[in-house]
């Protein structure tokens, strides 16, 4: 049933959005101590309601999806204002009584790593963030309406507060174009072909092109997809006899060039539906974000995104729950051949010897690997038992991420929760710079253990950390 891990996507995506949700909510409550468990006890029992096997899995009648679109609609609601709640409970102990205080910012790492990573700043205005030790990080303006930052060692579970400064950071620009089509950026050498998609990225650091030879990344593909029964359970290994490729764009338009990154967007249509993507390239990640929304119309065809890789591997490493797994991509035995639609969470890495390349996504499940070709299955439409799944709206995120070493040296671990967690930012107001404070509820002093939740316990005011241990290496960890 290699089906279920993509049917009836919007229910996969509220289902993760959840779970990161309540997760972060739960921490949120630990930080300003307040126990909200009885308000969140009713909004885990409608997500692990919605996990039953036919709900999840996007088997369902038609009438289940409108039902779970209010019921995820009201989790979202009702998690962010409890964290609108935690949030301000937290500013407030922040905020100075002085009033000439400055203006400043408050960042919050819910990860339980130490993080930098790119900041959402949300109305903040500012043409800087100035930390601790003085140093300026340039505020970009996106194409969106609001405002970005990057910045470096965001305390693991915990936050930090900037000053705001309008102080102009001089620097050479980080990204160069010789024409539309060919951008220079601190990491990456890339080119776009003639069809809007990647032609090249040369891995500059590491001095190597990391997209197979004559072949494009970013590439849709939308297959014809009839299974023989169980339209939305199954996906049968034929699928990829007939196909068509996304090859023409109706928009090409770089919407960002500035100190943070450079951004792309993109738009497309083919049959009846329309796609529209922007994407990301940055100054200080190697991390390159893709940020699509699509208008599906289709009815039993499968859309797949291909990035083919220069790695030379037989087998894959996929995220699990609290760990990962190993998969071969040939097709040497039956069980091979069985392996052609494949689980994975929040990423699938193919590595070599001392390079490797991982595909992370924020709320997708099904992938193929194989001759080094990673794809990952986006939407799938079906019309058994709902005659109409997935034909409406999509949003999600995928990100390529290079890496010297295997998965292990790449931290893609790491940068698999970054991307699927966003930082919180909210404005605070300060005496001074010297008033700014880091704080970390909690750290450990391995990479390869991961603080994963810290919640009230149910029936105390006792706190659980859960941790796991993610490179399958046995490991003595110092937890703070």
């Amino acid at each position: 049933h290699r089906g279920t891990l993509t049917s009836m996507a919007r229910n996969k995506r509220s289902n993760r959005k959840s779970e990161l949700g309540l997760m972060d909510t739960e921490f949120l409550s630990v930080l300003t101590h307040e126990n909200t468990n009885e308000k969140l006890d009713p909004l885990w029992k409608t997500v692990l309601v919605n996990q039953f096997h036919d709900i999840l899995p996007g088997t369902s009648i038609h009438e289940v999806y409108e039902v779970t679109k209010q019921e995820y609609q009201e989790v979202k609601e009702t998690l962010e204002t409890i964290q609108d709640e935690r949030l301000d409970d937290l500013t407030d102990t922040l905020n100075t009584d002085n009033k000439e205080a400055g203006s400043g910012l408050m960042v919050l790492n819910t990860t339980g790593f130490e993080r930098s990573d790119i900041v959402d700043l949300g109305e903040v205005k500012a043409k800087a963030l100035v930390d601790s030790q003085g140093k300026l990080w340039p505020v970009q303006d996106t194409a969106q309406g609001g405002a970005i930052a990057y910045v470096d060692n965001l305390p693991a579970k915990g936050y930090e507060t900037f000053a705001l400064s309008e102080e102009t950071v001089e620097s050479e620009s980080a990204f160069s174009f010789s024409d539309d089509f060919n951008l220079e950026t601190p990491f990456y050498s890339v080119r776009f072909n003639e069809k809007g998609e990647l032609a090249s990225v040369y891995d500059k650091e590491n001095d190597r092109e990391i997209l197979q030879e004559g072949q494009a990344g970013n590439v849709f593909r939308m297959y014809e997809d009839k299974p023989l029964d169980y339209d939305n359970w199954d996906i049968e290994n034929y699928y990829v006899e007939k196909f068509w490729d996304w090859d023409t764009y109706d928009v090409f338009e770089w919407t960002e060039k500035g100190p943070v990154r450079a951004s792309l967007h993109i738009e497309k249509s083919l049959s009846k539906s329309t796609l529209s993507e922007d994407i990301h390239f940055y100054k200080d990640k190697r991390r390159i974000d893709f940020v699509t929304k699509v208008d599906w119309k289709e009815a039993q065809h499968l859309l797949k995104v291909h990035f083919p890789v220069d790695i030379h591997t037989d087998e894959a490493t996929f995220d699990i729950q609290f760990g990962n797994l190993k998969r071969k991509t040939h097709t040497n035995t039956s069980w091979d051949v069985a392996r052609f639609e494949c689980c994975g969470q929040k990423w699938v890495d193919l590595s070599e010897g001392h390079y490797g390349v991982s595909l992370l996504n924020d709320c997708k499940y099904g992938h193929s690997v194989h001759d080094s070709n990673i794809g990952l299955t986006l939407i799938k439409s079906g019309i058994v038992p709902n005659p109409v799944t997935d034909q409406e709206m999509h949003y999600f995120s995928y990100s390529l991420y290079p890496h010297a070493g295997d998965w292990r040296q790449g931290q893609t671990v790491k940068e698999s929760y970054f991307f699927n967690q966003e930082t919180f930012s909210r404005p605070v107001a300060l005496d001074s710079q010297k008033h700014l404070e880091s704080f970390s509820l909690a750290s450990v002093n391995k990479a390869n253990v991961v603080i994963e939740t810290i919640k009230y316990a149910v029936d105390d005011e006792d706190i659980i950390v859960r941790l796991y241990e993610s490179d399958n290496a046995k490991t003595k960890a110092s937890l703070s």
